[in-house]
């Protein structure tokens, strides 16, 4: 289950402008490395850093406090535009679904308003109830 709005709240404390972000969930290999090298082979080119692989085909797609004692990585992605943010997501999906490694994303537009969810690399349409029930 995705916690949206404390989490994208906090990862986009200096991006409060942005008028399109992504906010997901992947089942995290470990260790990072693997990460890495899974996003490499699905054709993307990620830069790893001690606590975060930055993909670098993207805007703005970051998986940081990835690592050590930090907890469960999180997903920081943002982009000057929805069509953008859509594209990044997509490619990042592609390669996480070409490897079989489970996620979800949730794509919001400036007004905070869900326009699709990518699960697995399957598209559906904004449900922007489906998340908050539960």
């Amino acid at each position: 289950m995705l916690s949206r709005k404390s989490a994208v709240e906090y990862l986009f404390d200096d991006m409060n402008d942005t008028p399109a972000y992504l906010y997901g969930d992947i089942d995290w290999p470990t260790p990072m490395s693997a990460m890495t090298a899974i996003l490499r082979q699905g054709g993307l080119n990620p830069s790893q850093g001690r606590y975060a692989i930055t993909i670098m085909d993207c805007e703005h797609f970051k998986l940081q406090e990835y690592g050590g004692d930090l907890g469960a990585p999180v997903i920081e992605a943002g982009a000057e535009s929805v069509e953008r943010m859509i594209r990044d997501a997509r490619l990042v999906s592609s390669a996480l679904r070409n490897s079989g490694v489970e996620h979800e994303f949730e794509i919001y537009d400036e007004n905070d308003q869900v326009v699709l969810v990518i699960k697995n690399g399957i598209e559906h349409g904004a449900q922007p109830d489906a998340f908050g029930a539960g």
